[in-house]
């Protein structure tokens, strides 16, 4: 089947075949694509399969560099991170195809139970650091921490997922001039001014999805559109412990230095904030 990408979106429907992948259903739709639950008809292997959208799948130089950076990505294994299978194009239009995870989002846990108790909390904490440091350590940014990447399994583990963003120095960049990637509620300052991703604006990202994890909301959740991006540049965020009964401020204290507006104020790596955050769980 192809698409003609000149007359608008193709209509996808569950039933329909994209290259090998049959499309079961549709998990969400983002700014950068379409995400469907697939199954590959030649050994039936569950995935979650990406579609970049039309207006980016025209863009021959940037789907070139999707495809080419999620590849490179698939380099990068870590039990905290869902494994990428599969990248291409199917007649022009890319696809990402990760390893489909039974379960939910962090989003969607918290929108159903609001904040997560804190042994969640801090697992949650771990699980992600692991992946991200991962990441890292292979010269990779993933550039779009958030709850809705967060994959929670059936046993309650937590995996970090949707790589489409990610880049490293040997890579390109995906962004088009004018073109901000990444999602407002977790954005790091040094983002908003316009400067280049690094690990220390995942780290803030990660503070930013822990934080929601604690308090059931964003740092400035309260903020919309502009006065959102004004808050992470000047605003000291609320406690997110102020409405629980078994959070510290030394609990405060470990989660708030991951926002602190200047990079190199931040924790070094994702493990030492998980780690900080444990330690401050034990003091009384």
């Amino acid at each position: 089947m192809s698409w003609d990408l000149s007359s608008g979106p193709p209509e996808l429907a569950v039933g329909d075949t994209f290259g090998p992948y049959r499309l079961e259903s549709l998990l969400g739709e983002g700014g950068m694509g379409l995400v469907f639950r697939a199954v590959r008809e030649d050994d039936g292997a569950e995935v979650a399969l990406k579609l970049l959208k039309v207006d980016l799948a025209e863009d021959d130089t940037y789907k070139r560099r999707f495809i080419h950076e999620a590849r490179s990505a698939q380099e990068v294994t870590h039990e905290r991170l869902v494994p990428i299978l599969d990248a291409g194009d199917v007649d022009g239009r890319p696809y990402l195809a990760v390893a489909y995870v039974a379960g939910e989002t962090l989003e969607q846990r918290v929108q159903r139970d609001g904040a997560l108790p804190l042994e969640d909390v801090l697992r949650l904490a771990d699980d992600v650091s692991a992946g991200l440091d991962a990441l890292h350590e292979r010269g990779l940014v993933h550039r779009d921490i958030k709850a809705s990447n967060i994959m929670l399994a059936e046993d309650g583990t937590a995996a970090l997922t949707d790589f489409g963003l990610a880049k490293g120095q040997a890579y390109t960049v995906l962004t088009r001039p004018g073109q901000v990637l990444g999602t407002l509620d977790y954005m790091a300052p040094e983002l908003i001014r316009g400067q280049p991703a690094a690990p220390a604006s995942d780290i803030y990202a990660l503070g930013c999805t822990v934080y929601e994890a604690a308090a059931g909301k964003t740092p400035f959740a309260h903020q919309s559109g502009f006065q959102k991006g004004i808050a992470h540049l000047d605003e000291e965020p609320p406690d997110p412990g102020a409405a629980r009964a078994d959070w510290s401020p030394a609990l405060t204290d470990a989660l708030l230095a991951t926002l602190a507006k200047e990079p190199s104020d931040r924790p070094a790596s994702a493990g030492a904030f998980a780690s900080a955050l444990r330690s401050a769980a034990t003091q009384s």
